[in-house]
């Protein structure tokens, strides 16, 4: 029994031999943090409160930075009044002074095994309304609205915009809590959402056709209608214009309205020379089929006609080739402006949208519906404006709109020139559905053929990639202002 006594004071004396190194070591540290115990995962070296203390508020009050996408902001704690807890942290870390663990902890570390360490989160107060404000004037910084489509004139496309950005309050107090908390990696990411950009709309396409334009050395005036959605694009699409030959195409909608069954073989003939070759002559007896042989009174009902269907600034004061020594002059809106005058002639003068407007009313017609059979009930049919369109099909001059389009695609169109304007208007059965396009062009004295191709076939090309834009299995143009653009036409029409 003795020897067992013996024994077990041998053990304890060894053992205090062994414990008394860090016995004593702990005993130097003032009992300010028990061993095995760290504050905020870290060490806690201090010999009095206030050291500790200081070396937590060292250490947190270091800036964090915080990224916005591409955007790094730097904020130092103090802004959002966070502070350390040091002395809630210290009275935690004191609670595990226990005999076990520093019994535990001695033996540990006497042996170089120390036990895992006890961590005492950190405990610390923030002012949230500061912290929202400041994430809220953030926000007023770099929000981003989103960018909407923009004219790309190089290649007459329009892009498809840039998302915008838009903080997300919760989730950045969040992260912005997690970096102010953290002693060594003190960097986060900001939370924003992406707002998608707006997708291309008809403001955009009116944009870039503008800026093509532009490059025009004189007056340019464009009109787009889409027939399925009515939306519009006007340019200067009030001016007035000389008639030219475009005014063929109300003239052969008048002659449909006047025939009650299909063209005889006469007729027929009349209406292939008028739109295949744009003959005067022939288009001057269909005026006359009009009113049963006179193309002065086939004139009066054309003119009617058109004040009917609300084309108020359309007129023909005589038939094709016919001048009198004073010209007539006839007063429209259009030729009263002072802002553009293109000296439309006097004879026949038209506009781009009104040009575009009865284009459309055939192409509308012919599928049944539109102003023509509204206005006129049964002296139209489905049938005959599809016809009507088939004879426009016939023009010879394959050349201004139809070179924006790929090649197989629907378009007919009546263009028209005279010295100093050239006119094209055309119906173009597009990705979207058909549409009309009405482009004029005036540069006195005299308008090149090959600029004015060139202005019209970029026109087209432009609005045929925003009506293809959403559809990658349509063919696309060439490129008409690259070097290798196809040569230029010589044809006269």
């Amino acid at each position: 029994m003795r020897k067992l006594a013996r024994l077990i004071l041998a053990v304890i004396a060894v053992g205090a031999l062994l414990l008394a190194p860090s016995y004593i070591r702990y005993r130097r540290t003032g009992n300010v943090v028990p061993p095995g115990v760290r504050l905020a995962g870290t060490e806690a070296n201090g010999r009095s409160d206030a050291e500790v203390a200081a070396a937590l508020n060292r250490v947190f009050s270091e800036p964090v930075a915080l990224y916005y996408d591409d955007q790094r902001i730097i904020l130092r704690p103090q802004a959002v009044g966070f502070r350390v807890d040091a002395r809630s942290m210290l009275a935690e870390a004191r609670a595990q002074a226990t005999p076990f663990r520093i019994v535990r902890q001695l033996a540990g570390d006497a042996i170089n095994r120390s036990p895992e360490p006890f961590s005492v989160p950190l405990r610390y107060t923030v002012d949230q309304a500061t912290l929202d404000n400041w994430l809220a004037d953030i926000a007023r910084q770099y929000d981003r609205a989103p960018r909407p489509p923009q004219p790309i004139l190089a290649t007459l496309s329009i892009s498809q915009g840039e998302p915008g950005l838009e903080l997300d309050l919760p989730g950045s107090r969040d992260a912005v809590l997690r970096a102010l908390t953290q002693a060594n990696d003190r960097s986060t990411n900001l939370v924003f959402q992406q707002t998608p950009a707006p997708p291309p709309d008809i403001n955009a396409l009116a944009e870039l056709l503008k800026a093509r334009l532009e490059e025009f050395p004189g007056i340019a005036s464009v009109f787009l209608h889409h027939i399925p959605t009515g939306q519009e694009v006007a340019i200067n699409a009030d001016v007035a214009y000389a008639g030219m030959s475009t005014m063929k195409i109300p003239i052969l909608a008048e002659v449909y309205r006047k025939l009650d069954a299909a063209p005889d073989v006469e007729t027929t003939k009349l209406i292939t020379e008028t739109m295949s070759h744009s003959g005067n002559f022939t288009a001057n007896l269909l005026l006359g089929v009009i009113d049963d042989g006179s193309p002065d009174a086939g004139v009066r009902i054309l003119n009617d006609s058109l004040r009917k269907l609300g084309l108020k600034n359309t007129f023909m004061a005589t038939p094709y080739d016919r001048k009198y020594t004073i010209p007539p002059r006839v007063a429209t809106e259009a030729n009263s402006r002072t802002d553009l005058n293109t000296q439309p002639d006097p004879y026949m003068q038209t506009t781009p949208r009104d040009m575009g407007l009865i284009l459309s009313m055939l192409v509308e017609c012919s599928q049944g519906g539109g102003t023509l059979l509204a206005a006129y009930g049964d002296q139209f049919t489905d049938a005959e404006c599809r016809q009507a369109l088939d004879f426009m099909a016939l023009n010879e001059v394959k050349a201004l709109l139809t070179e924006g389009v790929p090649a197989g695609t629907r378009v007919v169109h009546k263009h028209g020139y005279v010295a100093d304007s050239h006119g094209d208007v055309a119906a173009i059965w597009g990705p979207a559905g058909p549409y009309v396009l009405s482009v004029y062009l005036y540069r006195p004295p005299w308008l090149e053929w090959d600029l004015s191709r060139n202005t019209m076939r970029d026109v087209s090309q432009a609005v045929w990639s925003y009506f293809a834009a959403d559809s990658s299995q349509v063919a696309r143009p060439a490129d008409s202002r690259s070097p290798d653009a196809t040569k230029q036409a010589t044809s006269t029409p």
